[in-house]
């Protein structure tokens, strides 16, 4: 797929590739934490629901994570609504899941979307891309196993500078 600015009319320093890669798309969840990780999930299909997230993420890759991680821990998500449906509540509050209170239309300080553009940096580094929906799960698999775990680290470690510049810029916009 081809973009370019309006009124650039084919100048070819203001075309922008970007490749979109056909037959759907891929639902993937996972918990990074210092020195861990729970292993990436890839929804089956179908939408994400709060029974869906409870019986495929909260109980078989959140609870284990978080107990293995010890008292220090707290499960971070963000609003997406079948997150904060009374289920969900309700469960993490039962299995004493310590959660982050995460206010509405806040900046984004969620790590884990710095671990998802390394993930896919990786993946669009590959001498051949993956094409079939199939390739793409597997490529995502292989790449987050291949993921050094100091490089989550490193960004664990830089929230203190993260939350630092948000302050500092009143929520607005930061380099992070």
């Amino acid at each position: 797929m081809i973009w370019r600015e309006p009124r650039t009319r084919y100048q070819a320093p203001k075309i922008v590739e970007r490749d979109h890669y056909r037959g759907g798309g891929l639902l993937v969840r996972a918990g990074i934490g210092t020195n861990g990780r729970t292993y990436l999930y890839v929804f089956a299909g179908g939408s994400l629901t709060a029974l869906r997230y409870r019986a495929e993420i909260l109980h078989p890759l959140v609870w284990p994570f978080i107990a293995a991680m010890g008292t220090d821990a707290i499960f971070m998500d963000d609003n997406v609504r079948p997150y904060r449906v009374r289920l969900v509540r309700s469960y993490l509050e039962s299995e004493s899941i310590p959660q982050m209170a995460w206010p509405a239309r806040s900046p984004d300080l969620n790590l884990i979307e710095h671990v998802w553009d390394m993930l896919g940096r990786r993946i669009a580094g590959r001498s051949v891309p993956p094409g079939i929906l199939y390739e793409r799960q597997q490529a995502l698999l292989q790449e987050w196993a291949l993921l050094p775990q100091q490089a989550i680290n490193d960004t664990i470690a830089s929230m203190p500078r993260r939350c630092q510049a948000c302050i500092s810029a009143r929520g607005y916009h930061t380099r992070y």
